[in-house]
This record gives structure tokens, C-alpha cells and sequence, in this order.
């Protein structure tokens, strides 16, 4: 092991938190963009090892500057801002499937399993599964419709809010979808009048 003198040592150990400081600062950052990122996703979104990117987060959140929650089989970050009651909605929002289940059923209200199914072109158990965790953590409800379950967003408006804040292209899509929608209804009714 090569010696190093006193004072190349000190730079040595300054340029290491120098680093330290500023991948630190890259999570936090990462974290206050993206409320509900997990560790994995942070690591491989900031090329990062996993135990590098461990450690800076138990270190941000033994200082008070994030907070962490376990959701299903992952732990999400959130900047200490972020609201406890959005930590659900924004910890599912990061996984594609289930964002995709959700502004699904923002756009075609009480939606069955079927139409989910065609919709992600995934097996029936696969959408099941999904549908029962979006259950659990409140953010979906069912109700038998005879033979049929209809799903349907419980809180239209949080969910409306978290897209809009840290999802704005998701939202300005869902917002450019609904004009056009809007557009073809009003030009049907102009040609029934004349």
C-alpha cells in the first residue's frame, strides 16, 4: 500500500468529500424532481452504484432532508416538502404500468378488468395483481357491476395535482387528448344543426 504524505493525504481525503458532497447534492436534487423515486431508480438514473447511492440516502435523510417510506416491496424518497398524503399517489405515478392504469382510468371512468386488459395488453392475473395494489393503497376503487368489476380513480383531484406538478408532459398529453375529444364533439353537434 503506497504512502501518502500528511498533506497529499489531506487533499486526498478533501477531494473524496468534495465528490461525496456533490453526489449528495445529485440525489437530493434528483429526489425534489422526482418525489417517489426508489433506489434503484435513482442509481441507475444518476449512474451510480447502488451502495454509493445507499449510503448518500441514509445520509440525506439522517440530516432531515428527505424521508423515506416503504411502498409494496420498495422504499421511495421524498424532499422533507413533499405531503405525506401524496407520498401513495407519487410513489406509483414513478412505475409506468401503474401510471398507465391510472390515466387510463382518468380518461374511460369505470373501466373493467377486460377493457384494462386490452388497453396494457397484459395477461388477466398480470392486471389483476396491478389493480389490487392500486386497491390497497386507496387510489382505486371496484364495484361489481353484475358478472363485471368496474374500477374506478378514488381521488380524482390528487391525482390530477401530482401529474400536473411532477408529471407535466404526462398532463399536458392527457390535457391535449381531452381538447381533441372536445373538438370532435363540438364540430358533431355543428353538423347536426345545419
Amino acid at each position: 500500500m503506497p504512502r501518502h504524505s500528511s498533506g497529499r493525504r489531506r487533499r486526498l481525503l478533501r477531494n473524496e468529500k468534495d465528490d461525496d458532497s456533490e453526489n449528495r447534492l445529485r440525489i437530493y436534487d434528483y429526489i425534489k424532481k422526482n418525489p417517489g423515486a426508489h433506489l434503484r431508480m435513482i442509481a441507475r438514473q444518476l449512474e451510480m452504484g447502488m451502495g454509493a447511492t445507499q449510503h448518500h440516502l441514509d445520509i440525506l435523510e439522517k440530516s432531515g432532508k428527505i424521508k423515506s417510506r416503504r411502498i409494496n416491496i420498495y422504499r421511495h424518497y421524498y424532499a422533507v416538502e413533499v405531503l405525506e398524503a401524496e407520498h401513495n399517489i407519487l410513489a406509483f405515478l414513478r412505475q409506468e404500468t401503474a401510471m398507465d392504469i391510472l390515466t387510463y382510468l382518468m380518461d374511460h371512468p369505470k373501466s373493467s378488468q377486460s377493457d384494462i386488459i386490452n388497453f396494457k395488453g397484459f395477461s388477466a392475473p398480470t392486471i389483476s395483481w396491478h389493480m389490487s395494489r392500486l386497491e390497497e393503497a386507496g387510489l382505486v376503487s371496484s364495484l361489481k357491476d353484475g358478472r363485471t368489476v368496474r374500477y374506478a380513480i378514488v381521488d380524482m383531484q390528487s391525482i390530477s395535482a401530482a401529474l400536473k406538478t411532477y408529471h407535466p408532459n404526462v398532463w399536458d398529453k392527457m390535457l391535449s387528448r381531452f381538447a381533441d375529444l372536445f373538438l370532435q364533439m363540438a364540430s358533431k353537434n355543428d353538423g347536426k344543426g345545419t
